[in-house]
């Protein structure tokens, strides 16, 4: 809870000090400014939830306190747009022969009158209580949704969450009353500091349902970074299975508009937007990416049958579409929207947008999928928990090791 005190006298400040050790009222921060002035200046960066202003108030430092200073005080700060008004104003004085006039005057402005007395303890009462009610309105307010340092979006639960709850961030699963989605949190060793980090998959495949996700878990958890873990398709030659792909940029390759040819011919006139990967971001991978301990402590880790050829990460383009492709002609059609594009999935651009639209500070989004299939004939399922494996283990590199900023 925060209090301040609008007073040009510094005796108060100890008479609210010891009231809050009186009445074991904790958690409590309290600020005191001597000049309206000051105060409201104050008020234009920070949020109270209780202001006790006296009603014998100097505007500045310097003027004479005026006996109605503390009410044009509370007037100049409601007419103030830039002020972040409080939640409860008590306006307290000493002077008894000013009580019922000023009474009325706070009752007007939507505040409250105290009288101040060091003989009397009425004045206690009345702020304590006003204390303890603001309390326990301040603890059913707050969110139940803890801070968290990276958000992590699965589009499968099998193999891609299961994948990620291997890691070893001692997982705990947890609801929250209202909310659908069960997620699970855990803890990042980086160092000397514990990065927090939550994880929870989508209901469906597709960008829809990964969209909403992603910003609810924006919204709720306000992550440093949202990030998307699973399996994709690669373009051949270009990648292997087990790839891990780093989108930069990300786009709708179904974006555009279906149309006809003056023959009559069906052509599709391709419009995507891309979103691009935060350049610091793309940087550091591009470094990790190169780093032969990072690899063989992926190698190391799987210890299933692997495919043939080199385990590579690539930072590139990647496309995201609503359908789920097995057929090489589509791919190649893809591919004449970025020449040097590297894989096909289904979610990745819905995250990288719904952290564009997040609130600020938005998180940075990152898109890592790995390889599991090519989108042709061939499609199967066999590198499926292979693809995941190195999609999570390659995040455990970055988040554990790299000069990421968290």
């Amino acid at each position: 809870m925060r209090i301040l005190l609008v007073d040009d006298e510094y005796l108060k400040v100890g008479s609210l000090k010891s009231l809050l050790h009186e009445e074991r009222i904790e958690d409590v921060t309290l600020e005191h400014r001597s000049t309206g002035a000051e105060a409201r200046k104050l008020l234009h960066s920070e949020h109270f939830d209780l202001i006790l202003i006296d009603l014998n108030l100097p505007a500045a430092l310097g003027d004479t306190p005026e006996k109605d200073g503390g009410l044009l005080f509370l007037d100049l700060i409601r007419l103030d747009s830039n002020v972040k008004l409080p939640t409860e104003v008590l306006i307290f004085t000493a002077r008894e022969d000013l009580l019922d006039l000023a009474e009325m005057e706070a009752l007007k402005r939507g505040a409250q009158l105290c009288h101040y007395s060091l003989g009397n303890d009425r004045w206690k009462r009345v702020i304590a209580a006003k204390l303890k009610y603001l309390g326990e309105k301040i603890t059913r307010a707050k969110s139940p949704y803890p801070q968290i340092d990276v958000a992590i979006v699965t589009a499968l639960r099998h193999p891609e969450l299961d994948a990620v709850l291997r890691l070893p961030y001692a997982w705990k699963m947890l609801r929250f009353p209202e909310n659908p989605v069960t997620y699970h949190i855990g803890t990042i060793t980086r160092g000397t500091r514990e990065v927090t980090v939550i994880a929870a998959a989508a209901h469906n495949k597709g960008m829809p349902s990964s969209a909403a996700l992603a910003a609810q878990m924006s919204i709720l958890f306000k992550p440093r970074y949202l990030v998307m873990l699973g399996i994709c398709a690669g373009v051949p030659v270009r990648t292997n299975f087990g790839d891990v792909i780093i989108a930069d940029p990300a786009w709708d390759w179904g974006s555009g508009k279906i149309s006809e040819t003056e023959l009559g011919e069906r052509v599709f006139l391709a419009a995507p937007q891309q979103r691009p990967l935060d350049t610091m971001t793309s940087q550091l991978i591009k470094d990790l990416a190169e780093s032969k301990d990072a690899l063989a402590e992926i190698r190391k880790g799987w210890t299933d049958e692997s495919p043939q050829g080199t385990l590579s990460i690539k930072v590139g383009p990647m496309a995201s579409g609503a359908s789920v492709l097995a057929n090489g002609t589509t791919i190649k059609e893809i591919a004449e929207q970025h020449r040097e594009i590297l894989a096909v999935e289904m979610e990745a651009y819905a995250v990288l947008a719904a952290a564009e639209y997040a609130l600020s500070p938005a998180p940075i989004a990152i898109a890592m999928k790995s390889v599991c299939d090519f989108a042709d004939a061939t499609k199967n399922d066999d590198w499926q928990k292979y693809a995941a494996y190195t999609s999570a283990a390659f995040f455990h590199q970055l988040f554990s090791n790299s000069n990421l900023r968290i």
